[in-house]
């Protein structure tokens, strides 16, 4: 009987650490299937532009899967109020990243938004998304700040501020001593992440040895 119940236990014990290990990788690589998310595009994303695109075209961090109804692009005249007329969407032979759709119709100066909707070839995803461009006019602040807000949810840079972001980097790197590493040590950070569940890794080899050990003891203690 007690035999069984620490065979028992133990099982349990591992379940428990498989689940808690299989927890962290899928929480490691839960990233890598994320959806067909914006990469870039043209006209490219807060543009200004001084004539307007025959055609618009948007490149995606996935291949996309072809479908009727699954993907599709419209454009938006924000100015106007008004949806412009667009070819079908098609989706590249040569780079299925890429889906295009020309513009029929000619476009009035103002703000634009461009929206779409995809269906991932890699992890069988929908998404959707916009991005503004403008023709003809410079956006207004408010527009701007709606476009930074824009940008962060496409997760993306906004335009304009990689080279202000590059030149704090710069300072900081000027005002930050260098730390010179020694040619023996071949040591490398982990980072925050894999520290993280390298702790929960030996968390849970400790809870199964530990609980192994205290049933193993009860079991001899009762003999």
């Amino acid at each position: 009987m007690t035999v069984v119940t620490v065979v028992t236990a133990s099982k349990w014990q591992l379940l428990l650490a498989l689940a808690l290990g299989a927890t962290a990788c899928w929480l490691v690589f839960s990233d890598a299937s994320a959806h067909a998310a914006y990469d870039s595009s043209s006209p490219e994303f807060a543009e200004v532009l001084s004539e307007p695109p025959s055609e618009i075209r948007i490149r995606f961090t996935q291949e996309l899967f072809r479908r009727e109804g699954a993907n599709g692009i419209t454009l938006t005249h924000l100015d106007g109020g008004n949806d412009v007329r667009l070819g079908d969407p098609l989706i590249d032979n040569d780079d299925r990243h890429v889906m295009t759709a020309s513009v029929d119709e000619e476009l009035e100066p103002g703000r634009y938004v461009v929206s779409w909707t995809n269906l991932s070839a890699e992890d069988g995803d929908s998404d959707s998304g916009s991005y503004p461009f403008y023709v003809g006019r410079s956006p207004t602040p408010t527009e701007e700040e709606e476009d930074r807000l824009n940008a962060a949810d496409l997760l993306i840079v906004y335009p304009g501020d990689e080279a202000q972001a590059s030149g704090e980097q710069e300072a900081t790197a000027q005002r930050t001593p260098t730390v010179v590493r020694s040619e023996s040590s071949d040591s490398a950070s982990l980072g925050v992440g894999p520290i993280i569940w390298l702790v929960v890794g030996i968390v849970a080899a400790l809870i199964l040895v530990g609980s192994l050990g205290f049933h193993l003891g009860r079991g001899q203690g009762r003999r």
